[in-house]
């Protein structure tokens, strides 16, 4: 067994690397321990598993990498999962979306009011191109299924599309 004060992992995709990088020649990541990703493994499994969780965002990974870093950010725990097929809008694979694998963030039902103000925040840098949110009584169309949805709705009621 390799000596741990040996080498780097990149806690990203697992790649060592000897302790003279300091980041992933694979995905550019910063470096850490095999000890610091021993610990982050053993706070995700005190964590309660997706099922239990209230799913903030089901999304390609550069959306949730980004949701994710300003939960982390605002110190709260969360949950980071391949998309499971009861989070994505009816008709849709759970797997993947416009041909990119889809992710579920998932947040304890005490801290889903501000993930998803983080959220809507994130959804304006990553989609500065849309159009500025609706007024209540003004009505929009679901992006998954093109159903009429009132300003104020959550969730769209023909296929379950859970709108930041």
């Amino acid at each position: 067994m390799i000596d741990a004060h040996l080498y780097l992992v990149c806690p990203e995709c697992f790649a060592e690397h000897t302790r003279s990088v300091t980041h992933c020649a694979d995905c550019g990541t910063a470096l850490v321990t095999p000890d610091a990703i021993a610990a982050v493994e053993s706070e995700a499994a005190e964590f309660p598993p997706a099922p239990e969780l209230d799913c903030v965002r089901v999304a390609p990974l550069a959306w949730v990498r980004a949701l994710s870093e300003g939960l982390e950010q605002g110190g709260v725990a969360h949950r980071v999962e391949p998309a499971r097929e009861q989070d994505a809008p009816d008709g849709q694979d759970a797997g993947v979306f416009d041909g990119a694998q889809l992710f579920g963030l998932y947040v304890r039902e005490s801290d889903a009011v501000a993930a998803r103000e983080l959220d809507k925040s994130i959804a304006v840098q990553l989609l500065p191109d849309e159009a500025p949110p609706l007024v209540e009584g003004e009505e929009e169309s679901c992006p998954a299924c093109g159903s009429s949805l009132a300003a104020d709705v959550v969730e769209c009621g023909e296929c379950g599309l859970r709108l930041g």
